[in-house]
């Protein structure tokens, strides 16, 4: 591993096979500067990784091609074998780029969390966006939801027109009731779309603040209505939340359930709700924009109105 501590260097995952006389590379990217990021992503790469017979390394370099030639030229001193480099059916796409991130930018991955609700509980969605090979993972379902769930959202998110992420991606589902039971879940796969779309920074993860998001991807990206909506929505408003995401013809139902209702056709029209805080409540201090006002900040308001941020600004 180099050395150079410069800071015009900095730390690269590369993820790839070592094949006695050459590598081939499989992915190569920045490696998160938060300590517990990284410990994350090298974590899940590495089970990833040798679950398909390859390995993990890391380098510090000014590029993710520098830091790729840095562990091709290691292994070649190793190996003894000079004509030893990548193989020819290597993935170059990352391995092409010019310098790393510059310091300051975003990480390249993630967390980003939201709620949403089954007729018998509340549930809270966490969902990781790490470096490595694209993945999908959603832990908390029945056993034969999982694989009907990462179809309709994968497939739903694409047909909107949007990129998957090029990761691994983790989705944890948490009741927020002890005897929750997963009754039911298709309604919460708006909530994992937008949650794996803000983890992989697609959208930012503090604009899911102040909602729950409730509703059945189809195939196309359009929301469609869960069984027992109203009943949902009733469960997700006694686990605090203010403002619920339904899709648009199910909104005179669900507002009989005591609580905001906003509705969204498809999930391109529920990310404009989020992104443009469409959600939160009229007199939101986050929200007043002028020429100098700050980033926008997470919102999450209380069952009485305004969050507390909100309150302390309010003009009366």
């Amino acid at each position: 591993m180099s050395t150079n501590t410069t800071t015009e260097t900095r730390e690269f995952i590369i993820v790839g096979q070592d094949r006695g006389t050459s590598y081939c590379l499989w992915d190569v990217a920045p490696a998160p500067t938060d300590d517990t990021k990284r410990a994350i992503a090298l974590e899940e790469i590495g089970i990833d990784a040798f679950d398909a017979f390859g390995s993990v390394h890391t380098e510090h370099a000014t590029s993710a091609r520098a830091a790729v030639d840095q562990l091709v030229n290691d292994l070649r001193e190793q190996s003894g074998i000079g004509s030893y480099g990548l193989a020819d059916d290597s993935q170059l796409d990352n391995y092409k780029g010019e310098l790393a991130p510059a310091a300051g930018e975003p990480e390249p991955f993630g967390r980003a969390h939201t709620l949403s609700a089954t007729r018998d509980s509340g549930y809270r969605i966490q969902a990781s966006a790490t470096p490595g090979l694209p993945h999908f993972n959603v832990d908390g379902l029945p056993v034969r939801s999982p694989n009907e769930t990462r179809d309709r959202v994968r497939a739903g998110i694409i047909n909107s027109g949007l990129d998957w992420p090029a990761a691994n991606v983790l989705v944890r589902l948490t009741p927020l009731t002890k005897d929750g039971s997963s009754v039911g879940t298709s309604g919460l796969d708006l909530a994992i779309a937008c949650s794996v779309l803000a983890a992989a920074g697609h959208i930012p993860a503090d604009c899911l603040a102040g909602a729950a998001l409730v509703g059945e991807l189809g195939l196309d990206g359009s929301l469609r209505v869960p069984y027992d909506l109203t009943n949902v929505v009733r469960t997700a408003a006694s686990g605090g939340s203010t403002t619920v995401i339904v899709p648009t013809r199910a909104v005179d139902d669900a507002a009989t359930a005591g609580v905001r209702v906003i509705g969204a056709a498809s999930l391109d029209e529920a990310l404009a709700v989020l992104t443009g805080h469409w959600h939160h409540p009229e007199g939101c201090a986050h929200c007043v924009t002028d020429g100098d006002a700050d980033p926008h900040q997470p919102c999450t308001p209380t069952p009485g109105g305004l969050c507390p941020a909100c309150e302390a600004n309010a003009p009366f």
